[in-house]
């Protein structure tokens, strides 16, 4: 229903009975259009302040980077291409922020985990030197699913995994670089999941976040303080 906004006040005759409108008369349609648009509309009209976030391991430069992720056999029974996806995403995060770096393509590294290599008994030395890289991130899925941790009833994207960073084989140091873990849900913690989402759709939402956050360990970067829309 349309708001009746105030007539136009007349022109100043000097007549105490001519008073020209009210300031809050003016401003009370506004402030209920705002209530009624409600949480929504004070999210976008609140400034949005950020914070400079400094990247946990920010070493990664001109190198090369190969991403390989491992999943156990319930995982990949259900979707065999889940160390694919997860890989691809993450490496697409992480090109868009560390532009002097390079990576193995990871069609690359899906054949050399598919070739029949017990690439898992492998150091990670060894593994390197196969793909020819200065950094090699294993990612370990712990999570790929959707169903919610605590109410397997309730669908809900969630990936989560440890990741490990490596230097490549010409280096001395055998243990890892970098160590973190890393959780995704979709929707959002406190968010109940969307009805017409497909449990493909998701799991996707999931794996891009997943590979956010993870792209986000190795670059500086700014985070809203205003926290996500609800």
């Amino acid at each position: 229903m349309p708001i009746d906004y105030p007539a136009a006040p007349k022109s100043f005759s000097g007549h105490a009975s001519e008073k020209k409108p009210s300031h809050r008369r003016r401003i009370f349609p506004f402030l209920l259009i705002l209530l009624s648009a409600g949480c929504q509309a004070m999210y976008f009209l609140t400034p949005d302040e950020s914070a400079e976030i400094k990247a946990e391991y920010g070493k990664i430069t001109d190198e090369k980077v190969a991403v390989i992720v491992w999943a156990d056999r319930a995982t990949l029974d259900v979707d065999p291409r889940a160390r694919r996806r997860v890989a691809d995403a993450v490496v697409y995060e992480m090109k868009k922020h560390l532009e002097k770096a390079s990576f193995v393509p990871t069609r690359d590294v899906t054949e050399f985990q598919e070739s029949g290599a017990d690439w898992e008994s492998m150091s990670h030395q060894e593994i390197a030197r196969e793909l020819k890289c200065d950094y090699l991130l294993r990612i370990d899925l712990l999570e790929y699913t959707t169903r919610a941790a605590d109410t397997p009833e309730l669908r809900k994207g969630r990936v989560s995994g440890s990741l490990h960073l490596y230097e490549g084989a010409d280096s001395t140091r055998t243990d890892t670089v970098y160590s973190s873990e890393v959780t995704a849900t979709h929707p959002p913690p406190g968010e109940h999941a969307i009805a017409d989402m497909s449990d493909y759709d998701l799991l996707r939402a999931a794996i891009e976040q997943f590979a956010q956050k993870t792209a986000k360990k190795f670059y500086d970067h700014r985070e809203s303080l205003r926290g996500p829309q609800r």
